[in-house]
């Protein structure tokens, strides 16, 4: 009897996360979309959508809130990860299983207004130093895009360093990118973050921010999510 226990024991100690329904969720501290309010508590209109869809589909699952770039390698190394808010790049097609739309963005290069940098086109902006958060939004754009790392783009940890260069050692950096939500957030609860100008809308249109899975995720899973997400599609 004992030895049969500690063989059941064994068999579910080694099942993985993703066997028993219970998944890993990465996420960040972003202003306006996901983060921590004053009491200490994750909230927000996307991480909403995420907790309810995950109560109706029924699946537990560990929340790991950390900077971005940890975030996203987390759901790229773990196959029984998720994460949120990822935004829908054509690069990031293949490598992600896309399991409901959350909300819409857009972001801009902004720069001090006594530089005076107008910018006409993405192409115009590599005559200057642009920093971005890694592995974001902005960092993978202008990357597709020609940036080169040292070259023309400079790759930043997190929101509080890109305004904390930009006012402290102006004379490294000419551009960030920022989502309008992120630079509004941050100059409501940041009285010394500086004012900064809009010079350029990164692309054409509003982009997508997604609840996406790592592609080892099993089907049964993401059936299960996609149907928790029903109806909270924006």
């Amino acid at each position: 009897m004992f030895k049969r226990f500690i063989a059941i024991f064994l068999l579910i100690a080694f099942v993985p996360f993703s066997a028993l329904g219970k998944i890993i969720v990465f996420s960040e501290n972003l202003t306006g979309y996901q983060y921590y309010n004053e009491h200490g508590d994750f909230v927000g209109p996307n991480f909403s959508k995420v907790e309810k869809a995950l109560k109706r589909a029924n699946i537990e699952y560990e929340l790991n809130v950390l900077p971005w770039s940890l975030a996203y390698n987390g759901v790229m190394r773990e196959a029984n990860a998720c994460i949120f808010s990822l935004a829908r790049l054509p690069m990031r097609e293949p490598k992600f299983q896309w399991v409901a739309k959350l909300s819409r963005f857009s972001a801009y290069f902004y720069a001090l207004p006594e530089k005076q940098i107008k910018l006409d086109s993405i192409s115009a902006a590599k005559n200057y130093k642009t920093a971005v958060i890694e592995n974001n939004f902005s960092h993978h754009f202008l990357t597709q895009h020609g940036f080169e790392l040292g070259a023309q783009l400079l790759v930043i940890e997190n929101v509080d360093k890109l305004f904390h260069i930009m006012r402290q050692r102006k004379n490294l950096l000419d551009l960030i990118v920022l989502n309008e939500t992120q630079y509004k957030s941050k100059r409501q609860l940041d009285a010394t973050a500086p004012k900064l100008a809009k010079v350029l809308k990164l692309g054409e249109d509003a982009t997508s921010l997604y609840f996406a899975c790592n592609l080892a995720m099993s089907q049964d899973l993401i059936a299960k999510l996609k149907a928790g997400f029903e109806d909270t599609n924006p």
